[in-house]
Order: C-alpha cells, then sequence, then structure tokens
C-alpha cells in the first residue's frame, strides 16, 4: 500500500543531496591548493592588524599576548584597535599590555556604538598597510596563522582576501567533535574552491584583505564577512581559504546559545548567497559551478530534505513501521558510538540551515557573541 511514496521519498532526498556529493567528490579527488613558496618570507610586508573590541577586558590581554607571539616578525606589525564605546576596562587592560610589546599600534575609540562592521571598516581606514588582517578579540589563534595568511595571498596576484581556518577549542565533548567534523569538511569544501577559482566561505574572526582592492566589509546585508569575499569575486580576482589558518573558538556552553549561534549564521549565509544571484550572469569557474552549488545547498536543499524524509518515512509507516523505528535506532546509536561522525553533523547541520532559511529574523547583520568569555 502506497509503495510508491518510498522511491518518491528517496529520490526527493538523492536530488537534495546532490551538491554535497558532488563536492565529497572534489575535497576527495579534486585538485589541491598549490604550494606556497617558502622563500617568501625573506622579504615578508609589513602588515596592519584590526582588532575590534566591546566589552572585552578579560579576553583582550591574551589576545595582544597571542600577536606578540606569533612567528611574524613584530618590526613588521602595526595592530588598530578599535573600541566600541565599551563600558568595561578594554581601555585600560588593553594599553597595559600593549605598553610591553615590540609592535606600533594605536587605539581608536567609537564616538558612539556601531557594531562590529562599522567599527573595522574604521580601523581599516586607519592602518597603514596595503595588507590588512582583521581578527576577533576573544579569539586567539595559531602562532603562524598570521604568517601562513600572507604567504597565501602573497602567492597569486589575483588574491584580493583570504581566510583562515576557524575551530573549535580542543575538546572531548560530543558538541565539540562533531562541530569540529562539520568545520573541517566545510573547510575542505572551501580550499576545493579557492584551489579553482576562489571561495565565498570566509570567516569574519580571521580575515586578510588587500586594502586597494577590497576595503572594508558590507555593513547592511547578511554576513558580512562573506560579502568582502563576493565584492572580491565581483571586481574579477580571487579569494581563499587557508586552512593551516587556524584560530580557535570557545563553543557557546549551553544548546540555547547554541542554537543561537547557528541558526544567525545560517541566516547570514543564506541572506549573502541570495543577495549575489548577479554573479551568476559572470563567466568564470566560480559563478558558473561553485556559487551554484551554494545557493543549492543553502536554500534548496534544506527544504527538500525535509520533504523527501518525511514522505519516504510515511512510506515507511504506511508498510513496514518497524523498519522505520529501525532505521532511528540505528542512527542514534551509531550517533552515540561515533561521536563526530560525518553523517550526523551533516544531519545537524542541515536542521540549523532549515531553521535559518525560514527564521523570522529579518537581519543577520549585527553580531553578537555566544562564546564563552574567559573567567566566565
Amino acid at each position: 500500500m502506497y509503495l510508491y511514496l518510498l522511491p518518491v521519498g528517496a529520490g526527493i532526498i538523492l536530488l537534495a543531496i546532490i551538491p554535497y556529493v558532488i563536492y565529497l567528490f572534489g575535497v576527495t579527488f579534486g585538485k589541491k591548493p598549490a604550494e606556497m613558496d617558502m622563500d617568501t618570507k625573506k622579504t615578508l610586508p609589513a602588515i596592519s592588524i584590526v582588532i575590534c573590541a566591546y566589552n572585552e577586558e578579560r579576553t583582550i590581554a591574551r589576545k595582544i599576548q597571542s600577536i606578540s607571539s606569533c612567528t611574524y616578525p613584530n618590526e613588521l606589525m602595526e595592530v588598530v584597535l578599535v573600541i566600541d564605546c565599551s563600558d568595561d576596562k578594554t581601555e585600560e587592560v588593553a594599553r597595559s599590555e600593549l605598553a610591553n610589546v615590540d609592535f606600533s599600534w594605536k587605539i581608536h575609540i567609537n564616538e558612539q556604538r556601531s557594531g562590529k562592521n562599522t567599527s573595522l571598516n574604521t580601523g581599516i581606514g586607519l592602518t597603514e598597510s596595503e595588507l590588512v588582517i582583521a581578527t576577533d578579540a576573544d579569539l586567539v589563534w595559531d602562532n603562524r596563522s598570521v604568517e601562513q595568511l600572507v604567504l597565501r595571498i602573497l602567492a597569486d596576484d589575483r588574491f584580493a582576501a583570504g581566510t583562515g581556518d576557524l575551530q573549535p577549542n580542543p575538546g572531548a565533548d560530543r558538541v565539540t567533535s562533531m562541530e569540529k567534523t562539520y568545520r573541517s569538511y566545510f573547510g575542505r569544501m572551501a580550499e576545493w574552491e579557492s584551489a579553482h577559482d576562489a571561495t565565498p566561505a570566509f570567516n569574519g574572526c580571521l580575515l586578510i584583505l588587500r586594502k586597494s582592492i577590497v576595503g572594508g566589509v558590507n555593513e547592511t546585508n547578511g554576513a558580512d564577512d562573506a560579502n568582502l569575499a563576493y565584492e572580491a569575486i565581483r571586481k574579477g580576482y580571487r579569494t581563499f581559504y587557508e586552512t593551516r589558518a587556524a584560530i580557535y573558538e570557545e563553543l557557546p556552553e549551553n544548546l540555547k546559545k547554541q542554537y543561537t549561534q547557528k541558526v544567525r549564521r545560517a541566516k547570514g549565509l543564506i541572506q549573502t548567497t541570495l543577495a549575489n544571484l548577479d554573479l551568476l550572469k559572470i563567466d568564470r569557474p566560480f559563478c558558473r559551478v561553485f556559487y551554484p552549488l551554494r545557493l543549492w545547498m543553502y536554500v534548496v536543499t534544506p527544504t527538500m530534505l525535509l520533504i523527501g524524509c518525511l514522505i519516504f518515512s510515511i512510506g515507511l509507516i504506511l508498510n513496514v513501521p518497524l523498519l522505520l523505528l529501525l532505521l532511528i535506532a540505528a542512527f542514534l546509536l551509531f550517533s552515540v558510538i561515533r561521536k563526530g561522525n560525518l553523517f550526523t553533523a551533516f544531519v545537524t547541520n542541515q536542521f540549523y540551515l532549515l531553521a535559518g532559511l525560514y527564521s523570522r529574523r529579518k537581519d543577520a547583520v549585527l553580531w553578537k557573541s555566544t562564546s564563552k568569555k574567559v573567567g566566565e
């Protein structure tokens, strides 16, 4: 009875996951980024590092120490700290820590609360160097991350901007393992895209850009770090994702905050992807191949997958209900035994994308950190 529901549901599911299958083959067998010329290190350029901070008195010292201890020569670094009307001791702590560093620095205090993106653009406008790195005040990077980003952008004059790899702080809990699996796959997808042409998958907590080409982020629409990537692509330049430039994030300490963070990020990705449909008219690999796949993944897949699973489940209930129970039990058991597996991470990510797709939130521009601060 109603056996046709099973092939119909399965067919919709297969159509929904086509872009993921393509990316799976791509990251496994596809083109890899070119090796960087490590001799470039002999002629490393001066760079500017912009940090935007709001009430970061507990984390700003650690951030400054992270910059000071990185492998990039201190004499070639300039730090611009933009404090967005903090009502704590961020400025006092920062000045105390900066008094002991070997790189040049300046602090700008916003006259009124402006938000991260406006503050970032203000900071970029105050920099002296052509290469600008933007990073968050509450996250610490690997000590070679700056060097890796600079070497990668110098490897090709067509690179206008790039991003580092956002990773969860090391941990053994199930949520951290699953998030690490998802981000690892996400980073490899973006790396495959950038090996061919360009990627829009930017992490706003660690960016590098050529100021003369893309002088800032979009302040009013969607995920603004991704909009920076799209603007570079629109101007005919390449962008990259560097998995060796790691920056570490403390995951939200409870499920409610994690849900808020993930849905906001999903909403931002969807908004930004839909806001750049004009790129479909451009004849280049990213616009002809990768951008349509991203559209499919963010806008089509979550809904189709839900519909397909519902139809397939109804078909099982009407024909072999025991099999449905066995499949659900197998999924739960597999998720418990193999924490951090790709399949569970994929299903969880689809849930967040679906929530972001139908969220009533009109805008995802304003950033509010859900990461746990040091000492909290």
